[in-house]
C-alpha cells in the first residue's frame, strides 16, 4: 500500500502483542484499534493507535522525489482501574507499550528495514468521576524517507 502504511502497521503489530499471556501487565492488545475515536465499555480492554500529522524534513527533488517523514503516533490503552486510584493501572499501560514497542528493533515492509523510533512523552488521563476506567498514552515518533511518486 505505501511505506506510511507499513510503518503503522508495524506498530499495530506491537500493540497487539501486549497480553497478560505474552508477558505484559496488561490484556490491552486483546482489541486494538486503528484511529477509533469513540470508546465503550464493551471495547475494554484496547489500544488504539492514532496517527498524528507527519512533519517533512528533507527533501531531494533532483532524481527522485523523497522526502524524510516524522511520523508521530500516539499510542493509547484503557482498561477497567480502581476509581480511587486510576493511575496504578495507568503507568502499567505506559509501561507495556513502551517494552512492546522498544523490545525488539522495529522493522517493516518486505525488506525489513529499521528506522529512528523516537519516545515523545506519556500521559495518565484524568478519569472521570463514577467511570473505572483509565486511559493512558504513549506518543513516539518515526522517521523514515518516501518517495512521493511511490509512497
Amino acid at each position: 500500500m505505501s511505506i506510511a502504511n507499513d510503518v503503522a502497521m508495524a506498530v499495530f503489530a506491537r500493540l497487539q502483542n501486549i497480553t497478560v499471556a505474552n508477558g505484559y501487565a496488561t490484556d490491552i492488545g486483546l482489541k486494538a484499534m486503528r484511529g477509533r475515536k469513540r470508546l465503550d465499555e464493551s471495547h475494554l480492554p484496547c489500544a488504539v493507535i492514532i496517527e498524528r500529522p507527519d512533519s517533512p524534513g528533507k527533501q531531494n527533488m533532483q532524481r527522485d522525489p523523497l522526502v524524510q517523514i516524522g511520523q508521530k503516533y500516539v499510542l493509547e490503552g484503557h482498561a477497567a482501574c480502581d476509581p480511587d486510584n486510576p493511575n496504578d493501572v495507568g503507568h502499567k499501560i505506559i509501561a507495556d507499550i513502551k517494552k512492546a514497542i522498544w523490545k525488539d528493533k522495529l522493522t517493516f515492509g518486505t525488506d525489513q528495514k529499521v528506522y529512528t523510533v523516537t519516545y515523545e512523552g506519556k500521559t495518565i488521563a484524568p478519569r472521570e468521576d463514577g467511570v473505572a476506567v483509565v486511559s493512558a498514552a504513549v506518543e513516539i515518533s518515526i522517521e523514515f524517507v518516501e518517495c512521493l511518486s511511490n509512497p
